[in-house]
């Protein structure tokens, strides 16, 4: 007797939180990226999500001034390795569901 087996998953929304630490002004996101603006030029910020996300993340001093160059980023948490300095003012990470969440802490060199 032939059957057939439908198996449907339902996935759930993508959620991504970026809470301010210290020193960020505002941060903006839209789906995978976030624009971070920290006027002192060192910030930091903790990330959380539902599940496995490769983030991009852009830091600014102010509206169209972006970082003039990142001279470090500490990633605390699980997604440390995962961390990739794409420009002056431009970094990915990937993150993961986990208990607590990702520390990220930036520098600018000239601030």
């Amino acid at each position: 007797m032939p059957g057939w087996l439908f198996l449907t998953g339902c996935s759930e929304a993508l959620s991504v939180t970026a809470t301010p630490v210290k020193g960020v002004d505002r941060i903006q996101r839209q789906e995978t990226s976030l624009d971070v603006y920290c006027s002192s030029g060192i910030c930091s910020f903790e990330l959380e999500s539902n599940q496995k996300v490769a983030l991009s993340v852009s830091m600014f001093y102010g509206e169209e001034q972006p970082f003039t160059k990142i001279e470090g980023v500490s990633v605390t948490g699980e997604s440390g390795g995962s961390l990739n300095i794409a420009g002056p003012y431009q970094f990915t990470l990937e993150i993961v569901p986990q208990n607590t969440p990702v520390a990220v802490q930036v520098v600018d060199y000239y601030r």
